[in-house]
């Protein structure tokens, strides 16, 4: 079957995956086209339970896709799984994927898309349904999937079990996807709103993983509340939703997932971009006020996730209004006095950055035929990592030399930094960076390193 996933994210990537791995023909289509590039470039690599590896794949642009440049053509199946505000755009942009015969299944959060898809495509082509597979990126083209147990379940818009969705299901079972397909795809799609009800908003607005989400009963009970409350307008809608209650609901959403696992909602604030709040609880507040279902928690959390958008956005003016001097201000002055970079084969790395970059020794820690760490002039700390198992280079940490430790030290602790166990100099950041603080000896080399200009080679 030729397949596009129109959406590499976290689960666009662990489906196109499974698919790839079952011998299907797959294209990931990207938002942009750096990210197609580096698909192709260096593959996907996915972690799961059975280890990780790095997949070739076949990825292009949706702008590509469009421009009939170098892209799939018309495909047998499209399987959307774009961001829901994007849907209408990204379907019109990759319109060149649907063929006389091309089916186009969403399998996205939330309601609504079904209808946004046919005004593109029309409503012949459209499927609905609804997946429990959960994907977390952890890098650029490298994700770790979920599919093992979680199921993924699909149908005709009208319920009738046609040729095309009982091929779709074998397809998608003999990939370990396990699909079955729905006699009443929209009930099933109310089943799938009741997860994202019970955890997407709040592990976004509290910031936690799985493990401490569901550590903590007062966030159980809220998440109950809130599925209650989108039963209820479900069932005013005359929706024949399962016999699930809310408290199964919740135990539901966990089932398969590590501790660590992240919902799409959260992972969408972790990288500042749109949340799905407006079709997921969003769409019980607006149900509910048109069947009069009262939805109070619900609403409640819309009203903070939309909050927390908006800061972020109002902060993200303010920085660029702000003038220059304002945005240096701070308890301290400081310079980056080093970068650095986990590497597998630091020979390799150090013959590169020295023959094209002309960066020299500063210092070696070990021997030179056999070096731990290498830092160089241009203050690039390389450190040998043979055993890493992630791309050929990863961000160990920023050393920043500081005029006033201490007075970055307590300036940091209004940012909800945390200490690393290397000290309490040692900062983590909210979104991972992890960060050294230098106190500088003496004070002043601050001052004089600052006023280097490396425009008259000083």
């Amino acid at each position: 079957m030729k397949i596009a996933i129109l959406g590499a994210g976290a689960l666009g990537c662990a489906f196109g995956a499974s698919l790839i791995e079952a011998g299907q023909d797959v294209w990931l289509i990207t938002r942009t086209a750096g990210s197609a590039q580096r698909l192709r470039g260096d593959g996907l690599r996915v972690d799961d339970a059975r280890g990780s590896r790095v997949l070739a794949v076949q990825a292009c642009a949706g702008e590509a896709v469009a421009a009939a440049a170098g892209g799939p053509g018309p495909v047998d199946l499209v399987v959307v799984l774009v961001k829901s505000g994007d849907t209408a755009a990204a379907m019109a942009q990759a319109r060149a994927l649907v063929g006389a015969g091309t089916a186009v299944l969403s399998l996205q959060n939330g309601l609504g898309h079904e209808d946004l898809l046919a005004e593109v495509v029309g409503r012949g082509p459209v499927l609905a349904g609804k997946t429990y597979v959960g994907g977390v990126r952890l890098g650029p083209a490298h994700i770790r999937s979920g599919v093992p147990g979680k199921a993924t379940l699909i149908g005709e818009l009208d319920g009738r079990r046609s040729a095309r969705v009982q091929r779709i299901a074998e397809v998608f079972n003999a990939a370990g996807l396990a699909t079955e397909i729905s006699a009443d795809i929209v009930a099933t799609m109310w089943d799938k709103l009741f997860v994202n009800v019970a955890t997407g908003a709040l592990a976004a607005i509290t910031r936690l993983p799985y493990g401490p989400l569901y550590d903590e009963p007062l966030l159980a009970d809220t998440a109950q509340a809130a599925v209650a409350e989108a039963q209820a307008v479900a069932r005013a809608a005359g929706v024949a939703i399962g016999p699930r209650d809310p408290a199964a609901v919740w135990a539901l959403a966990r089932a398969g997932l590590g501790p660590d696992f992240r919902t799409s909602m959260l992972q969408s604030l972790d990288q500042g971009a749109r949340t799905e709040i407006d079709v997921i609880n969003g769409a019980v507040v607006r149900h509910g006020r048109r069947l009069s279902v009262a939805t109070p928690v619900n609403a409640t959390l819309v009203a903070c996730i939309k909050g927390i958008e908006r800061g972020r956005a109002e902060a993200a003016r303010t920085d660029a209004a702000a003038p220059a001097a304002t945005v240096q201000r701070s308890a301290t002055t400081a310079y980056l006095e080093h970068v650095a970079v986990f590497v597998r084969d630091i020979h390799w790395h150090i013959r590169f950055f020295a023959q094209v970059l002309g960066l020299t020794l500063r210092e070696i820690d070990g021997p030179p035929e056999a070096p731990r760490q290498y830092w160089t002039l241009g203050g690039l700390q390389l450190i040998a990592a043979p055993e890493f198992d992630g791309p050929e280079g990863r961000l160990a940490h920023l050393g920043v030399m500081c005029a006033d430790l201490e007075a970055a030290l307590a300036a940091a602790a209004a940012f909800g930094v945390t200490a690393l166990p290397q000290g309490r100099h040692w900062l983590r950041l909210p979104d991972g960076l992890a960060v050294e603080l230098i106190q500088a000896c003496p004070a002043n080399c601050v001052d004089r390193a600052r006023a280097i200009d490396p425009r008259a080679g000083a």
